[in-house]
């Protein structure tokens, strides 16, 4: 049966968090809603983890007519296995934290902000300005970056990992027991990235994949499927905190539709990242190199890597505090240090782009076909996604030679080395 989209306002806010949303918005605490307009993000699949949808509230304000245009991201409502997915793994608990450690680290702020301010965001609901109006844009799903796009995005996510440490620093040095992972630990869980069915379901996508469009399958070992279960699951295990190096926030999903970026006619200027439902904790290297897999093909990273990894750190020593940089120097952290980490964390950022490349490289109303049908949701996602992305591979070379690039690159420096 379709699923029933209201426009009134009650279908997708209480009286309160109206009253919140346009408090935050108009900075004023007196108005009066007319009326709510409501419309699907874009045609298609917006996003994996929710229903998204952009939202217009008519407010009168002092006696002059105001639009608040929001983006507006929920649970679903009309795919119980996905929403019972999201809930079970706490992704808009995620999201909420995050959030809230942004207020208190400013990201939000000053005049290259690396993140969006949230109007509201709980445990159903994220609700943020519509950023469309300030100029920034996102890059189509299939899309690689070019360098300045990369550079600017590097910068971006090399302040979000400073001012984390800077927060650390402080809260450290005002309370000595102060532990993040302790304070949190009911959201550093890792749900999908570890011995799971959703894992075991790529190992197998990985050999069909690579049996139908790769001219090395005759090269690879027989025994292909289990190996690469063995090989995934040592890769996400690297993933995690480390007491001998600094440890920050991850954002862990930075493909191209959680970066947005704004523009002087056609020079992009600043780059933010959205969407953390995602978050981990762990050596900052492992979210430099998933956005590098996740973003752009191998000859521009055997291009590029080396200079991306200098600016990365020149942007991160320029935006750490003196106690920050203190406590750097206790740990041996610095640019060979995190050179290091970027090729420790390679086999993570392989392996994530291996597992989510089928689904955000596929055009939005074909992945929304695919991938949000109740009744194929589970079989997709825990069994057998394989006969969906091996067709749409069919159709596009793109998205085929994508996944093909970084399956055989896996394969290459994690399988056959080890024989």
């Amino acid at each position: 049966m379709a699923c029933e989209v209201h426009t009134g306002v009650n279908d997708i806010f209480t009286k309160n968090q109206i009253h919140h949303i346009l408090k935050q918005s108009l900075g004023v605490a007196n108005f009066q809603l007319i009326a709510c307009d409501k419309r699907p993000a874009m045609t298609g699949m917006a996003g994996f983890l929710g229903d998204h949808f952009r939202v217009t509230l008519h407010v009168k304000v002092d006696g002059f007519d105001e639009k608040i245009k929001l983006f507006v991201k929920s649970v679903p409502v009309c795919n119980a296995p996905k929403a019972e997915f999201i809930n079970m793994n706490g992704y808009y608990k995620r999201e909420m934290v995050a959030f809230q450690l942004s207020e208190e680290m400013r990201g939000a702020e000053g005049p290259n902000p690396w993140c969006a301010k949230a109007y509201l965001c709980n445990e159903r609901i994220l609700v943020m300005p519509d950023l469309a109006l300030d100029g920034y844009r996102t890059f189509m799903n299939h899309e690689v970056l070019d360098l300045k796009h990369t550079l600017l995005t590097t910068a971006s996510i090399a302040r979000f990992h400073a001012s984390f440490a800077n927060y650390v620093t402080r809260r450290t040095l005002h309370d000595k027991s102060f532990d993040f992972t302790r304070e949190y630990s009911n959201v550093l869980t890792e749900p999908t990235f570890c011995d799971s069915p959703w894992l075991r379901a790529a190992a197998k996508l990985t050999v069909n994949l690579l049996k139908a469009f790769s001219d090395r399958f005759d090269q690879y070992p027989q025994d292909l499927e289990p190996t690469l279960v063995k090989q995934f699951i040592d890769a996400c295990a690297i993933l995690r905190e480390y007491e001998e190096t600094l440890n920050v926030l991850l954002h862990k999903d930075l493909w191209v539709n959680n970066i947005m970026f704004k523009y002087s006619g056609d020079v992009p200027i600043n780059a933010l990242l959205i969407d953390f439902q995602c978050i981990r904790l762990g050596p900052p290297a492992f979210d430099l190199m998933v956005f590098l897999y996740l973003t752009t093909v191998k000859k521009f990273r055997e291009r590029y890597e080396q200079e991306i990894f200098n600016h990365y750190f020149t942007i991160f020593s320029e935006t750490v505090d003196i106690d920050t940089k203190n406590r750097l120097k206790e740990l041996n952290y610095n640019l060979n240090a995190f050179v290091g980490w970027c090729e420790r964390s390679r086999m993570f950022a392989i392996f994530e782009a291996i597992g989510i490349l089928p689904y955000v490289l596929m055009d939005p109303t074909t992945a929304q076909k695919t991938f949000d049908d109740p009744a194929t949701f589970v079989k997709y996602c825990d069994e057998d996604r394989s006969e969906p992305v091996l067709a749409y591979c069919r159709k596009s070379n793109v998205y085929m030679e994508r996944q093909l690039e970084v399956n055989e690159e896996f394969v290459e420096r994690y399988v056959l080395k080890q024989l």
